[in-house]
């Protein structure tokens, strides 16, 4: 039988129950008869030329494997179009099980993001610590410029001091800041504006 010709429904019923019989010739008839059809059907539902034509390859040799323990069918070509489709269905499982980030990835993500949050903790606690050393005036200065994000003016408005006097009184704050951190002024300013 050529591969191109119509072929009767009855033809592949009858080829159907030769496979089951073991006539390995008649495993390959029902191969050609419905590779293209099955070819098309499959690349409709996967799109991956090499991963359909695998799974035919797969239906047919788990067809023969297991010949003796096939059912009778009414329709041949429909039972064969809905395993191979059950079949690019697990295919494509594993595929996205593969895409999905592992539970390690996850745990460590999470690891990172606790370790991070622990470290901002000390920060501020050893932000929190040096800022205890400074003099009431230099914590209240700090506290309304950088916690309360008042300007200049605005905290000697709310203070009474000369801005020249809450300047040099900030300055040496954050002077003091920095030396008891340890660390450079740039970043002293982030973590205070934090």
């Amino acid at each position: 039988m050529e591969a191109n010709m119509k072929v009767n429904p009855n033809d592949q019923q009858l080829l159907w129950i030769k496979v089951k019989e073991g006539d390995e010739t008649a495993l390959f008839s029902l191969y050609k008869q419905l590779y293209n059809s099955l070819f098309n059907y499959g690349f409709l539902i996967f799109k991956e030329r090499e991963n359909v034509e695998d799974a035919i390859n797969q239906v047919f040799l788990e067809l023969w494997e297991n010949k003796d323990k096939l059912k009778s069918v009414t329709n041949v070509k429909s039972y064969l179009f809905t395993y191979l489709r059950r079949k690019l269905a697990k295919e494509r499982a594993l595929v996205v099980r593969e895409k999905l980030p592992t539970v390690e990835l996850y745990e460590a993500s999470i690891m990172d993001y606790i370790v991070q949050l622990q470290l901002e903790e000390e920060i501020k606690e050893n932000i929190t610590q040096a800022i205890n050393k400074l003099t009431e005036r230099q914590k209240q200065l700090i506290m309304l410029r950088f916690y309360e994000n008042l300007d200049y003016t605005e905290i000697s408005e709310k203070t009474g001091l000369a801005t020249q006097s809450i300047y040099n009184n900030i300055h040496q704050a954050i002077k003091f800041l920095r030396a008891d951190l340890k660390i450079p002024t740039y970043l002293l300013l982030l973590l205070l504006r934090g």
